[in-house]
């Protein structure tokens, strides 16, 4: 009765306004009455096939008035929305896809304005993101591994939505940003940029797919546009980009020498220097990437539905944020992308997402070792030497170490102790790393100075003559190797100096 009532109400109300046009917004979604709803009875589930858009003019009024009426539309029959209307709802998710459709709904309702307002930001916004990552391709920071970024596509392709109600032409792809810092997030052109720093404190597949899922929801909720200054106009991007600029270089010289990651002299760039400081909370300002609370729990849900659909541990999110925030706590970081996540609002965000000791996954940690090794170079570099063993003994155990992951254990092991016991451990590393990769000719140097610190120079007078024989062999293909003709330098050098030391020590006579 209240159905056939409903519709003789719409029949009457032609009378008095004409549809102008109608808009149908497919979906595919479940969803069951948290309480009653219209004359939906509250725990009645229903199908959503899709949101009716009805643009109608009131024919009555002298001004012609156009006003919006919206239906959700399911099998049967047609519904009106009113205020608050989700709140009613209770999605059920079977596919990412059912997540980011019922998370997008609210843009149906979003005035056609506003919407072409968000368009023209948006658009802006992709130049000046692309504008930034031309600079980090140019400045050599993207880190290039195929296996891993087709590993992380793979699971990028399972999270990411497939269309967007909104209709927007961006697929999520993936940049790898080799630095050490803790970095990740979406740009507005739906770049995906994650750092090898990050990427390193993770330590399962599911981690990782919280991770991805929480940026990318920040991407698909559009809340860089949300955040984005109104006052920034397109006529002023490549005035920010002088103006910050202007003051890069000092900053870049100095990310380089406290990072120990770009030793290349000369190297002080905007691509370096947006990645740490001052200069990249502008950034992120400008492109509308610094999150509030509000919007960082709204992340944090989706992600936690996205692992229960995958049918992964819930509180790998908590875990991979617990990982984060004692790697800055360890080291001292000031990470602007989690610039959100300091005392105590990532401790209770932590708590909030459940218990964050999910157990390492080593294939996850297998998959990731020239990450490991990348960045235990960069912690080694700066001076971070319990970093560095703690990232290349992670690789041993899991039995993917490199030749270079037993050398900087051995360098690092020098750094930190100088006893009998380290330095033999330390001898023993680098046969590891000759037995890995015998054509590794950093092992057959490293070699060379264990034995100089075990002080035992007749077996590294022998060393250097062997390694001396190994580089002029290599000469002889590549004349032109700078490298190779400052090794050999050092090698002759050497032995002029233990020789000379064997001597010193030979004429000094005890009394």
């Amino acid at each position: 009765m209240k159905k056939f009532f409903l519709i003789i109400i719409f029949i009457f109300s032609l009378f008095r306004i004409h549809a102008q046009h109608i808009q149908v917004y497919k979906t595919d979604l479940s969803a069951t009455l948290l309480k009653k709803y219209e004359w939906l009875e509250k725990d009645t589930s229903i199908k959503i096939s899709g949101i009716i858009r009805e643009i109608v003019i009131d024919s009555l009024s002298h001004q012609q008035n156009t006003y919006n009426i919206y239906y959700i539309c399911t099998d049967n029959f047609w519904v009106p929305i009113t205020d608050k209307w989700k709140e009613n709802f209770a999605f059920e998710y079977k596919t990412p896809q059912d997540i980011w459709d019922s998370e997008t709904l609210e843009w149906i309702f979003i005035p056609p304005k506003k919407k072409n307002k968000y368009k023209e930001q948006r658009f802006e916004m992709e130049q000046d993101a692309l504008d930034y990552i031309d600079r980090l391709k140019s400045n050599g920071l993207v880190y290039k591994d195929p296996y891993l970024e087709n590993y992380i596509y793979g699971l990028i392709a399972k999270i990411a939505p497939t269309h967007y109600i909104d209709k927007r032409p961006y697929r999520v792809n993936l940049l790898i940003v080799d630095d050490s810092s803790l970095n990740a997030g979406v740009y507005p052109n739906g770049t995906l940029i994650i750092t090898t720093g990050l990427l390193s404190c993770l330590h399962s597949e599911d981690e990782l797919i919280a991770i991805l899922s929480h940026e990318i929801a920040h991407f698909v909720l559009d809340h860089q546009i949300q955040n984005v200054n109104k006052a920034i106009s397109r006529k002023n991007r490549a005035a920010f980009w002088a103006t910050l600029a202007t003051g890069a270089t000092a900053v870049a010289e100095g990310v380089a020498a406290a990072n120990g990651n770009y030793n290349t002299p000369g190297l002080a760039t905007l691509g370096v220097a947006t990645l740490s400081g001052a200069i990249a909370s502008e950034v992120i300002d400008w492109l509308g990437m610094k999150y509030n609370h509000k919007q960082e729990n709204e992340a944090d849900a989706i992600a936690k539905n996205m692992l229960a659909i995958f049918q992964r541990d819930t509180n790998a999110l908590s875990s991979a944020l617990n990982h984060i925030q004692q790697t800055i706590n360890e080291e001292g970081l000031d990470d602007i992308y989690f610039d959100s996540f300091t005392h105590p609002a990532l401790i209770e965000r932590i708590h909030k997402l459940g218990d964050p000791q999910t157990l390492p996954d080593p294939d996850f940690e297998r998959k990731i070792s020239f990450i490991i090794t990348n960045v235990a170079r960069k912690k080694y570099d700066s001076g971070r030497f319990t970093q560095a063993i703690d990232l290349v003994s992670q690789n041993m155990e899991n039995h993917v170490a490199t030749s270079e992951d037993y050398i900087l254990k051995a360098y690092c092991l020098f750094a930190l102790y100088n006893s009998a016991q380290s330095n033999e451990e330390a001898l023993s590393l680098i046969h590891s790393a000759k037995a890995v990769d015998p054509t590794n000719i950093e092992a057959y140097k490293a070699e060379i100075v264990a034995y100089l610190r075990l002080d035992d120079k007749n077996t590294a007078l022998r060393l250097l003559q062997e390694y001396e024989s190994i580089l002029t062999d290599m000469q002889q293909s590549d004349h032109s190797s700078y490298f190779i003709d400052t090794e050999i330098s050092w090698c002759r050098n050497m032995q002029i100096k233990l020789n000379g030391m064997q001597v010193q020590q030979a004429t000094i006579q005890p009394y």
